[in-house]
């Protein structure tokens, strides 16, 4: 299978759980600190990358109810790579292709029986803004959140994300822009709600985004796992995707209906993994900060990605769990429009994850 492109992607994580300080022994209880060092390699056609990261955080509890966290990220050049900016794959680095740090985390938590909040700079996941942990740091969030149980398998959630840092926020990594920016449109935040139901071996989310002058969104998922024997389980999916333009509509006409299936069986340590997605409509799926929600996403290729009328893409996969400590796959996607003249790619994803006793990480993606 061609892929149109070469990319290999190289990471390794060490977690690192930091004792408190003796000054603070008092505060024990109170305090606590951890954090991370990553090295990462890539290497795509013409361009390739080294980097050294990390992150380092700490929570403090003041009581059962308020609680802070304040942690560092930087992304660094240890010196291995070329001279030529146009040789180096900018994806490690800022917008000029140097080292940067970044305070990436500064929230107050609210919590008090079943209502939660979260006020400020945050790792944050939903199916369009999500924190993607796929390169040196994550997608990050300056959002202000509040959540509820309204019972013991429904939680309902609104809030306001404002802005985003990260590799995937479409502008400088080191720093946080705006959604709208964020997307390629002007300075805007996004307005959500969501609703999630949890109840034994049923999963289902709604979420409902709006980003003034730029877009609406509405994306719902259900998914059902079980087992069929005492060796063999099963997960079955299904997605919707909608989105339209609004107000002065900033990212041109949109118009999305995207629909998704996943079926997955597991046997003896094997995984074979079936999904596809389409989209009804000629101006393509809707964008994301982050890998975005579809099923069919790989590494490179994803079906926001595709342009032209009627989009799809079909993922097969296959993944073996050796152990508890390491799993290997294969993934291979098709994305095409209706005319393959106007999109038509196939990308082959082979890797291999180690973990470690939530120690060590490393992931080898070609």
């Amino acid at each position: 299978m061609s892929t149109g492109k070469f990319k290999l992607t190289l990471f390794t994580a060490l977690v690192l759980c930091l004792p408190t300080a003796q000054a603070l022994n008092d505060y024990q209880k109170q305090l606590d600190c951890n954090g991370y060092a990553r090295a990462g390699y890539i290497q795509t056609d013409h361009s390739s990358a080294s980097a050294l990261a990390g992150a380092l955080g700490c929570a403090y509890s003041l009581n059962s109810i308020i609680g802070t966290y304040l942690s560092l990220y930087a992304s660094w050049d240890p010196g291995f790579n070329s001279e030529n900016d146009n040789n180096i794959q900018a994806e490690f680095f800022n917008n000029q292709q140097d080292s940067y740090l970044i305070v990436g985390e500064a929230f107050l938590t609210l919590s008090m029986d079943q209502f939660h909040t979260r006020l400020g700079r945050q790792h944050f996941d939903s199916p369009h803004l999500e924190s993607d942990d796929l390169r040196m740091i994550p997608n990050l969030f300056e959002a202000y959140l509040f959540d509820t149980h309204i019972s013991d398998e429904w939680l309902l959630g609104i809030g306001f994300v404002r802005e985003a840092a990260g590799w995937e926020n479409g502008a400088n990594a080191s720093q946080f822009v705006s959604i709208g920016e964020a997307l390629g449109g002007d300075s805007s935040g996004a307005w959500l709600s969501w609703l999630s139901y949890e109840q034994n071996n049923l999963n289902s989310d709604s979420w409902f985004y709006y980003i003034a002058d730029h877009l609406m969104l509405v994306y719902s998922e259900l998914v059902v796992s079980g087992e069929l024997a005492d060796t063999i389980s099963y997960r079955f999916g299904l997605q919707y995707d909608w989105g339209a333009d609004t107000g002065n509509a900033l990212l041109g006409d949109v118009n999305a209906h995207s629909l998704g299936i996943l079926s997955a069986i597991s046997w003896s340590g094997f995984t074979l993994i079936v999904a596809y997605n389409r989209n009804f409509t000629d101006t393509g799926a809707i964008a994301s900060v982050g890998g975005g929600p579809f099923f069919t996403s790989v590494e490179d290729q994803t079906l926001d990605a595709i342009e032209g009328k009627n989009a799809e893409s079909i993922l097969l996969g296959v993944e073996y769990a050796f152990n508890n400590f390491v799993d290997i796959g294969i993934l291979a996607g098709k994305f095409s429009a209706s005319s393959k003249k106007e999109y038509n790619k196939e990308e082959l994803n082979l890797f291999i994850n180690l973990n470690w006793e939530d120690t060590v990480d490393a992931e080898l993606m070609i």
